[in-house]
């Protein structure tokens, strides 16, 4: 799932490592809360990343107590400095649609646990309703 622009996962690590150096587990972790798990980038899309800000000069890798963490170099932070107030509004923005997604999530939740309490017989006859009713919903969002 591809919530964000090109360039903005790459944006938004610069500003994580602007708290400090993280490793990619930490950075894998804070995306996914702050997106209420909605996004939760594989290693395998945080690394090409990473290998890029490494070549770009934009971040610097150490070891920490026998793990590799990352940090931003001088030309790092001159490029959050420099883009830090349009991210944050980007970000914050994206923050505002994930919790009004949380909302959505935890609706589409209490029909999965009414349907899972519907008696055996009472769901097998009334599944053909329950898709028709669902694929309305999703014709109807997609028409928005």
């Amino acid at each position: 799932m591809d919530h964000f622009k090109r360039g903005t996962l790459k944006n938004l690590i610069l500003m994580i490592l602007n708290t400090g150096p993280k490793g990619i587990y930490d950075i894998k972790k804070y995306i996914k809360e702050v997106s209420f798990g909605f996004y939760n980038p594989s290693t395998g899309v945080i690394y090409p990343n990473i290998r890029n800000m490494l070549k770009e000069g934009l971040i610097k890798e150490k070891h920490i107590k026998g793990k590799k963490k990352y940090s931003l170099t001088d030309q790092g932070k001159k490029t959050v400095d420099e883009n830090i107030k349009r991210w944050k509004s980007i970000f914050e923005n994206k923050s505002k649609k994930f919790e009004m997604m949380e909302l959505i999530r935890n609706n589409i939740q209490e029909i999965m646990e009414d349907i899972i309490l519907m008696d055996d017989i009472e769901f097998e006859n009334k599944f053909e309703m329950i898709i028709g009713i669902i694929n309305d919903a999703h014709r109807k969002i997609k028409e928005l």
